[in-house]
């Protein structure tokens, strides 16, 4: 059995049923802002998707952030969410961006695509890679916060 052997259906339901309880607004969508239905979890919008086109005159075009059909998230898991009544610690912030702490969590990232109604999650053995935790330390947390909450 590999470091990287798990459940990965398994996985990209909790994380989805984790999305889809989330405090989601489409219509007020705020970078940044924690959305998460239960407090052992933060859930942030991260932003659209690039658009990237060729116009009529087959000119290439660009636009950050200018597909408004693709939603980028980020799911924080704490090493200590398993616990009972374990709150998500508030990050650091800097006037850009969060400060990630891969020594006690991992940042899973989706795409939500709007149009198909469509989640796509990133698989956990990257999101690992740069932290301390493992993926069964992970796939754990996440089935006993799936059997708490939902």
């Amino acid at each position: 059995m590999s470091e990287y052997d798990y459940d990965y259906k398994r996985f990209d339901d909790i994380i989805i049923t984790l999305l889809t309880t989330s405090w989601r607004e489409p219509e007020d969508l705020q970078i940044g802002e924690d959305i998460s239905d239960i407090p052992e979890v933060k859930i942030i919008f991260d932003g659209y998707g690039d658009l990237e086109f060729y116009n009529d005159n087959d000119e290439y075009r660009y636009t950050e952030g200018g597909d408004k059909n693709m939603e980028s998230y980020a799911i924080f898991i704490h090493k200590d969410s398993a616990q009972e009544n374990f709150i998500f610690p508030e990050h650091e912030l800097t006037p850009w961006c969060l400060i990630h702490r891969p020594k006690e969590e991992v940042c899973i990232y989706a795409w939500y695509d709007v149009e198909n109604d469509n989640w796509d999650i990133l698989p956990l053995e990257e999101r690992v890679e740069d932290t301390d935790l493992t993926v069964e330390q992970v796939m754990s947390i996440l089935e006993i916060l799936n059997e708490r909450h939902f």
